[in-house]
């Protein structure tokens, strides 16, 4: 019986790993491409102003009852005292503005003779330091990169 437990985990395990390594290929994560520079182009990052509370940090004084004991056994004393204590919290005192990023910045690169038919002239969004590449190669030169996404 444990025997059949541990085959059908396994299996599960499997299908999984399966699963995942598709769906990596399918977004173009794991495949490299291969094919003649065509052309570049990079998309600017897109920003807004946007508001937000503006939260500062407020103390004042306080007091807090502190218990003290001496003693042992039937000989036992209690007695309390006050301390001064800061009490501090967390309040809004207005609004700040920010630059919130819409859309972050793509760079993206467009091969030719990519083997296939349907994959030539397309658009592959990479990272950064491909496209650098991309910019110090002739049109027509060939390249080989892993896309981080189709399209751009």
């Amino acid at each position: 019986m444990r025997h059949h437990i541990r085959a059908t985990r396994r299996a599960a395990l499997t299908v999984t790993v399966l699963a995942v390594a598709a769906g990596l290929a399918a977004c173009g994560g794991a495949q490299k491409v291969s094919g003649r520079l065509d052309t570049t182009r990079h998309v600017a990052e897109v920003t807004s102003l946007g508001k937000r509370p503006h939260m500062v940090r407020s103390c004042r004084p306080g007091t807090k009852r502190v218990k003290h004991t001496s003693g042992r056994g039937s000989s036992k004393r209690t007695w309390y005292t006050t301390e001064n204590t800061s009490v501090c919290s967390s309040v809004q005192k207005g609004t700040e503005t920010y630059r919130r990023v819409d859309s972050p910045a793509r760079w993206c690169v467009r091969l030719d003779d990519v083997g296939r038919k349907s994959r030539d002239d397309v658009w592959y969004r990479v990272g950064k330091s491909v496209y650098l590449d991309a910019q110090n190669l002739d049109s027509g030169d060939r390249m080989t990169f892993s896309p981080e996404h189709d399209g751009c």
